[in-house]
């Protein structure tokens, strides 16, 4: 039986919850945006040392801004709809074809047992991730 897409995102999910893989969507952009605007308020407010202190506080503004607004891949594996669905099956019929494998049993024990087979669907993921949904994806 070939893998399909459901099965391929299954698979998918299970090894980014077990690698516990997170993306930062564009959250990672405002905290950084309050940390920049942190240190330059203290910088026309207080100098050098305004700076230091203006950044520490926009940083820690920004930590708790965005504290929580990580999603897991798993997470957004699920949630996809079927067209990004059948994009991430298509940009793994490659690394599907170069395991030479026809069905989802075989293709879950070789990605589960295998560190080279693991690491090339973890980079696929990846790929996927940064380049079809601009998403950057941390472990």
């Amino acid at each position: 039986m070939p893998v399909s897409p459901e099965e391929l995102v299954r698979l998918l999910a299970l090894l980014a919850q077990e690698e516990n893989l997170k993306v930062t969507v564009k959250e990672t952009m405002k905290g950084g945006a309050m940390a920049g605007a942190g240190a330059v308020i203290g910088g026309f407010c207080g100098g050098p040392v305004g700076i230091a202190v203006g950044g520490t506080l926009g940083s820690i503004a920004g930590a708790i801004m965005t504290s929580g607004k990580f999603k897991s891949v798993p997470e957004i594996l699920c949630e996809m709809d079927p067209v990004t669905r059948n994009q991430l099956f298509e940009h793994f019929q490659n690394v599907i074809t170069g395991f030479g494998t026809h069905d989802v049993v075989t293709l879950t024990r070789l990605v589960m047992g295998d560190p080279i087979a693991r690491i090339q669907a973890l980079n696929g993921l990846k790929n996927f991730f940064l380049t079809t949904l601009k998403m950057d994806v941390t472990s």
